[in-house]
């Protein structure tokens, strides 16, 4: 079995096109026909349905697709690890995290991390959960900061940090002017939330708490983020329940204050989530510094 059968089986499944997968791999056809015929005989199986130059996966096709996937990423993270040794750096995280995140912990986390790690090179991306998940899987990214766990196979979350719930309000709101807004009194207010495109979601923890306060929200905007969420605010479409790091963001005509349920204050969690398998040396070292700052 030969990596270039591989790749071409790989083109070909996103593809599902001959003439379109050829192109892709700068290669005629037959040449690509007969590596797929090739590599069909050795494993003892078929691994695409063949139409008139359309194909489609079998059943055992899709199965080894995801394997292969896998190898490759393997590979480019064994690739992109060598690459660092070759310049001298002990290691690489890479990390991704939404928008609010920076607004909190993390800068803390950051900056322990490298007074303990200084050869250990940080990356940062900013991605919603849903890509957080899809780069977790692909090896793209180390781990991924999100204020709601995983439930994907292989993929483990922690909790290492926890803050206040408030709420975020237009000025001219008809409770501004409270010191601390029961969330009960919210009821009939138009909710601006935050999904990011996956579930379980914060967005799924709000409208649990509303629950607990006796009503069902009224969602009128699915805003993304967070930070998202407080600009809809300002432009008075509805009222947001954000982490108390979103006090930071400063924008006018809003308003954060303290919020209850049921006289009680609520809080949110900031997760790590994380592949099970990762086998990068400082993924460990980081949770726990995040933990012991958060």
């Amino acid at each position: 079995m030969k990596i270039t059968q591989l790749r071409y089986f790989l083109v070909l499944a996103e593809e599902l096109h001959f003439i379109k997968a050829a192109a892709r791999l700068n290669v005629s056809q037959p040449p690509l026909s007969r590596q797929i015929q090739a590599l069909e005989q050795e494993l003892g199986f078929a691994l695409f349905v063949r139409g008139h130059q359309r194909v489609r996966l079998t059943e055992a096709g899709a199965a080894f697709h995801r394997d292969v996937q896998e190898m490759f990423a393997a590979l480019d993270r064994a690739v992109t690890h060598a690459k660092g040794v070759a310049r001298g750096e002990v290691g690489r995280i890479v990390l991704g995290m939404t928008g609010s995140v920076s607004f909190g912990v993390l800068p803390r986390i950051l900056e322990q991390f490298h007074r303990e790690f200084p050869q250990v090179r940080m990356e940062m991306q900013h991605l919603i959960k849903a890509e957080q998940i899809e780069a977790l899987a692909g090896g793209k990214i180390t781990l991924g900061l999100t204020r709601s766990p995983v439930r994907e196979r292989g993929m483990a979350s922690e909790a290492i940090h926890q803050e206040p719930f408030i709420v975020a309000l237009h000025e001219r709101h008809r409770l501004a002017k409270l010191k601390v807004v029961p969330l009960e009194k919210l009821e009939g207010d138009k909710f601006v939330l935050y999904r990011g495109n996956s579930s379980p979601s914060v967005a799924d923890e709000i409208i649990d708490l509303c629950g607990t306060a006796g009503y069902y929200p009224q969602i009128d905007q699915d805003a993304g983020e967070m930070q998202t969420a407080v600009s809809l605010v300002a432009a008075g479409l509805g009222v947001a329940v954000v982490a108390d790091c979103i006090r930071s963001l400063h924008l006018p005509r809003v308003v954060y204050r303290p919020l209850t349920v049921r006289g009680r204050k609520i809080a949110t969690r900031l997760y790590a989530i994380y592949r099970k398998d990762d086998p990068n040396t400082f993924l460990k070292a980081f949770l726990r510094l995040a933990k012991a700052g958060g």
